[in-house]
């Protein structure tokens, strides 16, 4: 499960059980018959290994639609392998789909922590972590991972807008202007064609008008 990303962001990388407030069985009974019929995750037929568990919570989450069944089949699946980043991400975005943004956290940080510059599940850990401070109010937190993300420059525009709008929260009107203008720069390009067909895609040009709006509210 992935979260919250637009276009063209991935979009769409240790808590206890007991950050939920009570106790889970490692593995949640599901019923086949319950499982939505336009779902296209199978449910893995044996519960043996890790990836069979992570399978298993993929199921609870797109079929099932229970976050919280899927939460325990991550936490086995963590269980067989503490060193495995992935469950801790899977984890994270169930908690995070719970409602549960402190435990989130904790497991996107395990992510970041695990991850040394590999290829994985890093970047998106960092991005869905901002949007767990967010939530929590911790504001400046979800700015630096932000900026952790972003780096010197970037070409997802979510991240922009989206430390735009927490530094114009803040009150800090020149790092909003700074990252407005960054997001209307890439915007402009996706709208030409600059990283792709070109397509006249009609949310790249609401998402420019709104950062227009926001530019002149600043009164830039």
């Amino acid at each position: 499960m992935k979260f919250v990303f637009s276009i063209p962001s991935l979009l769409a990388y240790v808590s206890s059980i007991v950050l939920l407030g009570f106790s889970l069985p490692l593995v949640a009974q599901i019923s086949a018959s319950n499982a939505s019929t336009d779902c296209q995750t199978s449910m893995p037929p044996h519960l043996n290994t890790i990836d069979d568990f992570i399978g298993m919570g993929h199921f609870q989450e797109d079929c099932q639609k229970d976050s919280l069944a899927a939460v325990s089949s991550f936490t086995q699946a963590i269980q067989l392998n503490p060193k495995a980043e992935e469950p801790y991400y899977h984890r994270a975005n169930a908690y995070h789909a719970l409602g549960n943004y402190k435990a989130a956290i904790v497991d996107y940080t395990e992510v970041i922590r695990q991850n040394t510059g590999r290829l994985g599940f890093s970047s998106p850990a960092y991005w869905n972590r901002a949007r767990a401070y967010e939530k929590l109010g911790e504001k400046q937190k979800a700015i630096s991972d932000l900026t952790q993300l972003i780096g010197d420059s970037s070409s997802n525009v979510d991240e922009y807008l989206l430390r735009g709008n927490l530094y114009k929260y803040l009150g800090n009107k020149e790092s909003a202007r700074a990252d407005y203008k960054a997001a209307e720069k890439l915007l402009q390009q996706y709208l030409s064609g600059s990283f792709g067909s070109g397509l006249q895609d009609p949310l790249y040009q609401e998402m420019l008008d709104k950062v227009r709006n926001n530019l002149s509210q600043l009164n830039y």
